[in-house]
């Protein structure tokens, strides 16, 4: 019977992790397309069919490395947004930590730069926004019935769409642009304002 937790188990995770962490400073600091599996694993000093028991081709450990940072994001936002004394101020602080994150290459060029040319754009796409659209859209939800925003004035869906196309683009800008930094706080208060407008003006809708 084998044993899942013997150590021949465990050096074949630590393996697979070992060129996952590789793989992932490579395609940072270089992009997808420079990037061979020779490359891999002769950096990860491990063979080829050491490779290639745990991945098919290089797209899988790309893969492997992009959810993983992709799901730390996810994480690290909702940490950002849980700073955020009411829902739509929630909303912001989340996104203004999506944006301070894409000045980083790690997230900032792998996953806004490298993984929509790997992966393609569509595959990309539902991946990186699956998450982020379950929480704008329980932001903005939230929002609304705590009478921030006025149910009457605003589809919710249509807006969730809106707000995530800004995200996304916002978080592309600040990971090509010289100075991310400085990108990032502009792109971050101009949509503070933004939602601090749509609150302001759901309230006066009200009275």
């Amino acid at each position: 019977m084998t044993e899942k937790n013997g150590p021949r188990q465990q050096r074949a995770r630590e393996t697979r992790l070992r060129l996952i962490d590789v793989a992932e400073q490579l395609f940072v600091e270089h992009g997808y397309t420079p990037v061979s599996v020779e490359r891999i694993v002769r950096a990860a000093e491990v063979t080829k069919g050491a490779f290639y028991h745990h991945f098919p081709d290089k797209l899988a450990v790309f893969r492997a490395a992009f959810e993983r940072v992709d799901r730390e994001m996810a994480e690290r936002v909702m940490l950002g947004a849980l700073q955020g004394n009411s829902p739509l101020e929630m909303v912001g602080k989340g996104m203004r930590a999506c944006f301070e994150l894409c000045t980083t290459p790690r997230y900032g060029r792998l996953v806004y730069i490298e993984a929509p040319n790997a992966l393609g754009w569509e595959e990309w796409h539902r991946i990186d926004t699956s998450i982020a659209a379950e929480l704008v859209h329980a932001g903005l939800e939230a929002a609304v019935e705590m009478g921030e925003l006025s149910a009457e004035a605003h589809s919710i869906e249509a807006l969730t769409t809106l707000l995530l196309g800004s995200i996304l683009q916002a978080a592309i800008t600040i990971a090509q642009a010289d100075d991310r930094q400085a990108t990032c706080l502009k792109l971050a208060d101009e949509m503070d304002q933004l939602l601090r407008a749509l609150s302001s003006a759901s309230t006066s809708t009200t009275v």
